[in-house]
């Protein structure tokens, strides 16, 4: 019998972005799985869950509200907490204070909810954010508390780290069975195209899909990220809970590295519009480097990305253009 196999499984946020890929996961995952998702309702949610919109319980929830986060998690056997408040790098340089504020309400509300309901085990979804800007490339797991998160996403990263914090704390105090990911940047279909809080893919190839020219990119094109595509995300995160049931985080990330310059590149290549490329340094650029070190979970959960950066831009791409443009 495999570990999901008719197993109550609760994804909060399981409409958004990630959080549908996850459920769609989960229910290939075990069988006789039951997987219910508690969120906010609207469209766009029930959009991202129309391919499996029937096999599943969906919760209309509040997740910064008690009441409704303790009625979502009863009879619960595990939990995956994707509920969160987060914008790329321009949203979150100017919101650190609602940032904190908000992500820190839905960890102690969830925690105390899974301890409560008598939880079987529950993931913290952490965040790449929690490194400080000097942190070694590729970065290991280690660095995770060691100085501040980088300034631009500071709020943000204060917050993950605090709920992998009291994640570690519910597990020794109360017994609480908790395991912990550390994803990097997700992008794909489904992804957020809102201008104002979309992170860099996602808001390149809407500008470069939509006619912008020249392209105005972000910064100086130097900073660096590894990207990864939202389907080995999800697979990433039910490995994790399901591999590694203890509060000792794991990267979930690619190998891959590119800079902002390079990348802006490539969407311009695959939609194939021929648009010039403008930098522009007085916007934020984040982080200088990003790369994800994968050498620990490889050896913890045997987990690797499957889909290569130029594969996932073009899929990313033509869901777009079938579905947003």
């Amino acid at each position: 019998m495999g570990y999901w196999d008719r197993k109550k499984v609760l994804v909060t946020g399981g409409g958004g972005f990630i959080g549908s890929h996850v459920v769609e996961r989960l229910l290939a995952a075990g069988r006789g799985v039951r997987v219910s998702v508690a969120d906010r309702p609207s469209p766009i949610k029930r959009r991202n869950l129309a391919a499996v919109w029937k096999d599943v319980r969906f919760i209309a929830a509040d997740l910064t509200d008690a009441q409704d986060v303790r009625r979502a998690y009863r009879g619960q056997d595990v939990v995956l907490n994707l509920a969160a408040s987060v914008g790329g790098v321009g949203w979150n340089s100017v919101h650190h204070g609602s940032l904190f504020r908000d992500n820190m309400n839905v960890a102690v509300l969830a925690l105390e909810a899974a301890r409560r309901a008598g939880v079987g085990r529950f993931l913290v979804v952490s965040s790449a954010c929690v490194y400080p800007r000097d942190c070694a490339i590729p970065t290991p797991e280690s660095e995770g508390f060691r100085d501040a998160p980088e300034r631009t996403n500071e709020g943000y990263g204060w917050a993950k780290r605090m709920a992998e914090y009291l994640g570690r704390a519910y597990h020794e105090e109360f017994g609480l069975e908790v395991a912990v990911a550390r994803p990097y940047n997700a992008y794909g279909p489904r992804d957020h195209f809102d201008p104002e809080r979309s992170h860099v893919i996602a808001a390149l190839i809407k500008r470069v899909c939509d006619g912008e020219n020249p392209l105005r990119v972000w910064g100086d094109g130097s900073a660096t990220r590894s990207f990864l595509y939202v389907e080995d995300f999800a697979r990433g995160l039910v490995e994790v809970a399901e591999k590694h049931p203890k509060p000792d985080a794991l990267n979930v990330g690619a190998d891959e590295e590119i800079s902002i310059g390079a990348l802006a590149k490539s969407v311009v290549r695959l939609a194939g519009t021929g648009a010039r490329l403008v930098f522009d340094p007085s916007k934020p650029s984040g982080q200088p480097r990003r790369r994800c070190d994968t050498t620990k979970t490889r050896r913890a959960i045997g987990f690797q990305a499957r889909v290569g950066l130029e594969e996932g831009l073009a899929k990313t791409i033509a869901w777009y253009r079938e579905h947003e443009a």
